[in-house]
């Protein structure tokens, strides 16, 4: 299980997933998805690219989606910290659920 530490969008409207563990070089292998998912080693972060069609509550599901296809189990808990994200953007991806 990998605790997501930090969930933030960036000026260029990826979305990051930072864990508090640092993930595992391992990671990097996610991109084998073909997904559009990447592991980045600097940020210690999945990545989304900058947004298109989807929400960033759909980047979200997906990352968390392709992660679990490759064994790493995403969560977050009482400590996520939330960067940049609007509270109804928050609680779409907390709930699940994407609009």
């Amino acid at each position: 299980m990998e605790v997501i530490e930090s969930v933030e969008i960036l000026e260029n409207g990826q979305l990051i997933l930072v864990l508090a563990s640092g993930g595992s070089p391992s990671y990097e292998h996610i991109y084998r998805e073909a997904a559009e998912v990447k592991w980045d080693t600097n940020l210690k972060a999945f990545t989304s690219p900058p947004p298109r069609e989807w929400s960033h509550s759909d980047w979200f599901h997906h990352i968390v989606k392709v992660a679990k296809n490759c064994s790493i189990n995403l969560s977050l808990n009482s400590e996520t910290i939330w960067v940049n994200i609007p509270n109804n953007v928050k609680e779409q991806m907390v709930a699940g659920k994407n609009t």
